[in-house]
């Protein structure tokens, strides 16, 4: 089956998830081509590594945004139908569209004449989420305007959703949010992880590891309120304009696997690779009760799900500390879990399953 894939990702799980797509894809002897913006920092889960040829069209956003407006909303659409002609051309059975990060919802969804699916990771956040509401002190003009525009973008994202032909996602949390959203059901095909090279490399160190931006809808703040309350070493690894702090894998794994527990504590997380990871090179999760989370985390047994309390994890952590045996124990569960539930090759049959027009 010849596929084409089309995504606009940062460096981020969602890159990484395309990447394990087309590679799952091309073990299994399918011809893929890729379609994708241009990005600084391409290395990460560099596609063009892959036996497949990768289509890179440029759009740099303007640092003007009234300009920057203007290209999301007249400038990218038009991009996107000369990349959806290119594809409608090219002899594909079907069309895996992913996210523009600058819609959520891509624009191309309204060009394509072949069998399309569009995996939705996430909606668009600053739309339905109120702890991305706008509340920044910039006057009344400036204020009217933001929300102006975000209602706009708002409507771009769901108006590109619904015209998809099939949708897929992540998990039920998500699941749910696209229906209310939407108004669209949606078939879940869970992520993975790849067990042999995220596993354990190393004996447990007095060190706790957070995954994820140094933001407030990452966690940070709230990871920073509970190391106030624990003596041990954290490791933060995130991604910034400037980059991932660590692209490669072996080295994120071993970061991983010294640690005794990994904190996860983003808000309303769609899915969470990160525990996945921390799973499988038996480590146990400290997670928040939220989201996707509630989907991967065994309670008491690969980790815990908590309350978003400080204290809830200290008091956690701590035990973990005192109690190495248990910290083995949860390991070893987790790793049992992710590889029995979670892993790239699964996802990958699944979503062919899922995709496959006849």
């Amino acid at each position: 089956m010849k596929i084409a894939v089309f995504h606009n990702f940062p460096p981020g799980g969602g890159k990484r998830t395309v990447y394990e797509q087309v590679k799952g894809f091309i073990n299994r002897g399918h011809i893929v081509d890729v379609y994708q913006l241009s990005h600084d920092h391409s290395d990460f889960c560099d596609l063009t590594s892959l036996a497949c040829r990768v289509f890179e069209f440029k759009f740099s956003k303007s640092s003007n945004r009234l300009l920057a407006d203007w290209q999301n909303f007249i400038s990218l659409p038009l991009l996107h139908k000369r990349i959806a002609d290119h594809i409608n051309s090219g002899g594909y059975a079907v069309a895996l569209i992913h996210p523009d990060l600058y819609t959520e919802s891509p624009f191309i969804l309204h060009f394509l004449n072949l069998p399309h699916v569009y995996h939705c990771h996430e909606l668009l956040r600053i739309g339905y989420e109120p702890e991305l509401a706008f509340h920044e002190n910039v006057g009344i003009a400036k204020t009217m305007y933001e929300n102006f525009t975000r209602k706009i973008r708002v409507a771009i994202d769901k108006k590109n959703a619904q015209i998809a032909q099939k949708i897929i996602t992540t998990s039920h949390f998500m699941q749910k949010n696209i229906k209310k959203a939407y108004c669209r059901n949606s078939n879940i095909c869970v992520s993975g992880v790849d067990p042999e090279i995220f596993k354990p490399y190393h004996t447990k160190r007095d060190k706790i590891i957070f995954i994820g931006s140094k933001t407030h809808i990452g966690g940070y703040d709230f990871v920073r309120e509970i190391t106030k309350k624990v003596k041990t070493e954290i490791i933060y690894y995130g991604f910034s304009s400037k980059g991932a702090d660590v692209n490669d894998d072996k080295a994120l794994a071993k970061a991983y696997s010294q640690s005794f527990a990994c904190l996860c504590v983003s808000h309303n997380e769609p899915f969470g690779l990160k525990a996945l990871e921390s799973m499988a090179c038996e480590t146990p999760v400290l997670a928040v009760n939220e989201g996707g989370y509630r989907e991967t985390v065994v309670d008491g047994a690969t980790g815990w799900l908590l309350p978003r309390n400080p204290q809830a994890f200290a008091d956690k952590i701590k035990f973990l500390q005192k109690n190495p045996d248990n910290v083995k124990k949860m390991g070893q569960a987790g790793r049992k879990h992710v590889i029995n539930n979670f892993t790239w090759n699964r996802h990958v049959d699944r979503l062919l399953s899922l995709i496959n027009p006849g």
